[in-house]
């Protein structure tokens, strides 16, 4: 049950982020750098990782891998103590 609320639960914290985001002053960039901002997000690169995930959510949709929920679960508890020991480091 806690894996399936998972997803949704992401979706309902990341929304309000990107909207700030979105919303927020772009960082200042080099005079020489030409970087195409919206927010604090990078077209380009964001055009590059979706143009590189989508042939793989196509063969992952025809042909899910089979993870166990216990698994599943317990990465996506790793992912999230990744990220706050990153935090806590950047910090």
């Amino acid at each position: 049950m806690a894996t399936a609320l998972a997803n949704p639960l992401t979706l309902a914290i990341a929304l309000p982020a990107t909207i700030v985001s979105l919303g927020g002053a772009g960082v200042p960039a080099a005079a020489d750098a030409h970087l195409q901002l919206v927010g604090l997000i990078d077209l380009r690169a964001a055009s590059a990782l979706l143009l590189g995930a989508l042939p793989v959510i196509a063969i992952l949709r025809r042909r899910p891998p089979g993870i166990p929920d216990r698994t599943y679960a317990w990465a996506y508890i790793g992912l999230l103590a990744m990220v706050t020991v990153a935090m806590l480091l950047s910090a």
